[in-house]
């Protein structure tokens, strides 16, 4: 009887999680599972207004990760009226990311000042500051509940600003898949934490080199109806990649 109890109880540990996990680890995890050393990806982005009007896009995004710290280039392949129009951004750390923009009608690379960062990304639904890193310390997180998302086991989790700390929203609400730590949702609040303005949903889960990405990503602006549809294309992880594309040097003459 002894030895059957035994059993029962460790299998039971088994089951059970080693320690509860508070929001702020799991969305440690969220970011961790999403640095690698290095990637390369090709995306279609399609701009979808209120009417049904599609503008696409086909972009091309590199990241790298050195000292902790991701740098993220973007260049804008197609149309002909975007084209090689480049983005970089340099993640710092206790501080806010540095970000360039190189525009070929003007011929010149434009810094985005902080003030700046709420702007429309390229006319789409994501914001400069969408487009840089998230720094956890700037944020408290609570665990909701537990909720099925898209047929998935997910943890709920709310982030809201700390105190004394600035962000473009004045909460967000997120649904993470237990099992690949991938966010499938995200909901954005006014500075009320009350009014939602945008939302954001990641479908048709895929691993590649270990790691987990989704095939598409939709970003839809509430009050106007407008949505970012990014498709990814193709995806390479942990590829060498010239340090070069990461300057503003490239910016300016697109050679690294």
């Amino acid at each position: 009887m002894g030895r059957k109890l035994l059993y029962g109880l460790m299998g039971l540990a088994l089951l059970l999680p080693l320690s509860a996990q508070t929001g702020r680890e799991i969305m440690e995890k969220v970011m961790d599972n999403q640095k690698p050393a290095s990637s390369a990806m090709d995306i279609r982005m399609n701009l979808i207004d209120s009417r049904g009007n599609i503008s696409t896009r086909r972009i091309q995004t590199l990241t790298m990760e050195e000292n902790g710290m991701v740098k993220t280039i973007t260049l804008f392949l197609e149309p002909a009226t975007v084209r090689n129009t480049r983005f970089l951004t340099v993640q710092n750390d206790g501080r806010d990311d540095d970000q360039w923009i190189y525009l070929p009608s003007l011929r010149k690379i434009k810094r985005i000042a902080s003030g700046e960062r709420d702007g429309s990304f390229m006319g789409s639904d994501f914001t400069y500051a969408d487009m840089g890193g998230n720094d956890l310390d700037h944020s408290d997180f609570t665990i909701l509940r537990d909720e099925i998302f898209s047929g998935r086991s997910c943890w709920v989790i709310q982030s809201v600003s700390a105190q004394g700390k600035e962000s473009n929203y004045g909460k967000t609400i997120s649904w993470v898949d237990k099992e690949t730590y991938l966010t499938l949702k995200v909901e954005f609040y006014d500075d009320d934490g009350t009014t939602q303005i945008k939302e954001l949903t990641m479908e048709g889960l895929r691993e590649t080199d270990g790691f987990w990405s989704a095939a598409r990503t939709t970003m839809k602006t509430l009050s106007s109806n407008h949505q970012t549809i990014l498709e990814m294309r193709q995806v390479k992880y942990n590829i060498p990649i010239n340090p070069g594309y990461f300057t503003t040097n490239f910016l300016q003459t697109g050679r690294p």
